[in-house]
């Protein structure tokens, strides 16, 4: 004989299902997806998106920083892009392209393009 679960027999499941899901990062929704490693409570890393090329004088090469920030998950605002990250730092010439990303508890992120160039 066939057992059939009423409505009332499911919400235990998924009161425990969901918090195990975050817990063991099993469901993340944190930004960004598959750029590296990110933590349920805290992370920030750099990662090299091409590879760094040897500048002849390095005390000239310029900087540039854009950004895109998310808070919660209903607002996010910014511009992350290569184009703007070396019109931020009026770069003509780009030698290295890096990512950067925070994040604290899912709730704020924050990734950022930085381009270093002359």
């Amino acid at each position: 004989m066939k057992s059939k679960l009423r409505k009332s027999q499911l919400s235990p499941y998924f009161l425990f299902l969901i918090p195990t899901l975050f817990f063991f990062n099993c469901l993340n929704l944190g930004f960004p997806q598959g750029q590296g490693p990110t933590g349920f409570i805290y992370s920030k890393y750099r990662l090299a998106v091409s590879p760094a090329h040897q500048l002849e004088e390095p005390e000239k090469f310029k900087l540039g920083k854009s950004c895109l920030k998310r808070i919660g998950f209903f607002y996010t605002n910014g511009n992350a892009s290569t184009e703007s990250a070396a019109e931020q730092g009026n770069i003509e010439k780009i030698y290295s392209i890096d990512r950067e990303i925070y994040q604290l508890l899912l709730i704020y992120t924050e990734f950022c393009t930085i381009v270093k160039g002359t």
